[in-house]
């Protein structure tokens, strides 16, 4: 019998962006899939549009502060729960990727060979086709990341289109809702991954294609220096200190965890001198 494909689907009042995603998946030739829907406290009616186009579904309800960390650890405790084998198929994915009808056929094909894997999907834009993403290399001493290459091996990964067996989830455990509730819960999983040895991996023929107006700021434009500290600190925000600092806490190797706070330190006094002066911008390392 073919494994069964649990797929983790976080969503929050983005019904029109949701249904697109549903769509794919209605559309599969790989129909052995069980959707867990973690709808964090959607007010759109996003759940019953899902239970409309998708038979084969299990709704988890939130109240709007899960986020995605803990939207994704809900649906592990479920997994804990109810999988029935540890050679079952767990996807990752954002509502916000669309991806062919042979998605889900591809990447169990692909699993097949490779035992203990994280298998990322490679990732390209939805209206420009252009590639944007198939794993990151983390580097500490300088606390960058970068697409990994040949020279930059990938150690960690995103989480938008990411297949692996249940066996692995219990190998890694879970996130860190509290900790690392929405950035960087991702890389911190993925990294983590690879330390307990699961191989992390890409291939070129599962693929998904990213809506790319829909995803979180990482500048800081705004009128009032109240709303860009907001920004900043919002827990949407790729260059907010508290979120940069847990994320080395959890993951960073020890020789490098000083050097990284201080060069969070360094990006904070940076920022904050530019929100003072109105300078708008504030990159990220991400």
């Amino acid at each position: 019998m073919s494994e069964i494909v649990y797929i983790l689907l976080p969503v929050h009042n983005r019904k029109e962006v949701t249904r697109r995603f549903t769509g794919c998946l209605a559309k599969q030739t790989y129909h052995n899939y069980h959707l867990l829907l973690i709808d964090d406290g959607s007010t759109d009616g996003t759940a019953a549009m899902v239970r409309a186009q998708i038979p084969s579904l299990t709704v988890i309800t939130g109240t709007g502060n899960w986020w995605w960390g803990g939207s994704l650890h809900q649906g592990y405790l479920w997994l804990r729960k109810n999988a029935a084998s540890p050679t079952d198929i767990v996807l990752i994915i954002n509502d916000d990727n669309e991806f062919d009808p042979d998605f889900l056929e591809k990447a169990v094909e692909a699993l097949r060979s490779r035992p203990k894997t994280f298998l990322l999907s490679e990732c390209f834009g939805r209206k420009t086709g252009q590639w944007i993403e198939a794993g990151i290399h983390v580097d500490w001493k300088q606390f960058t990341f970068e697409h990994a290459s040949a020279g930059k091996p990938m150690n960690c990964m995103s989480t938008r289109g990411l297949f692996f067996r249940v066996e692995a989830f219990s190998i890694v455990g879970g996130f860190h809702p509290l900790l690392l509730p929405h950035y960087l819960s991702d890389y911190e999983f993925t990294y983590r991954a690879g330390q307990k040895g699961i191989t992390l991996a890409t291939d070129p023929s599962v693929r998904v294609r990213l809506d790319e107006s829909t995803t979180g700021y990482n500048r800081v434009e705004d009128a009032s220096l109240l709303g860009r500290l907001k920004k900043v600190f919002s827990r949407r925000s790729a260059i907010n200190p508290l979120t940069l600092s847990m994320f080395v806490a959890l993951a960073c190797p020890w020789q490098w965890k000083l050097m990284c706070w201080l060069r969070i330190t360094w990006l904070s006094l940076s920022n904050g001198w530019k929100l003072l002066t109105g300078k708008t911008g504030g990159g990220s390392s991400r």
